[in-house]
């Protein structure tokens, strides 16, 4: 074997170890069912119009309200803003429903302290969220 020869089977085989690709975060899917449920944070951050997201792994909080839409002579005050904290798994897919009393739902006026935003986890079919904080503001760290 020659100097050339011996050159190239070192770089043959420092090149056919262990190839190290770039793996994706961890993550999962986050998804708003309920019409009437508007998010206004997450995480500290305004959502605008967005009702779907892909999440790191891990704690997480967001904050909502309803979208008071009274029947015809039924008179609406503010619903408030409920926040949530969560922790999501890598993998599984989350909703975010609303529990209230069933007549709340026909009537379509949601009042403060009313109605729970509860985030379910729907690959273990289990209630993941905490007990909502009535918040004043919209977004707060």
């Amino acid at each position: 074997m020659n100097g050339y020869s011996v050159v190239v089977v070192a770089m043959l085989a420092a090149s056919t170890g262990p190839v190290l690709l770039a793996q994706p975060a961890p993550s999962a899917k986050v998804k708003v069912t309920q019409s009437h449920l508007t998010p206004t944070c997450l995480d500290a951050k305004p959502t605008g119009d967005k009702r779907t997201w892909t999440l790191a792994t891990g704690d997480h909080a967001m904050a909502f309200t309803m979208r008071n839409e009274p029947r015809s002579g039924a008179s609406a005050e503010s619903p408030g803003v409920a926040a949530v904290t969560f922790a999501l798994e890598a993998g599984h897919d989350y909703e975010v429903e609303v529990r209230a009393d069933p007549t709340t739902f026909s009537r379509r006026v949601w009042q403060p302290q009313q109605w729970t935003p509860v985030v379910r986890d729907r690959t273990t079919d289990r209630i993941v969220s905490s007990e909502p904080r009535w918040a004043g503001e919209e977004c707060r760290p």
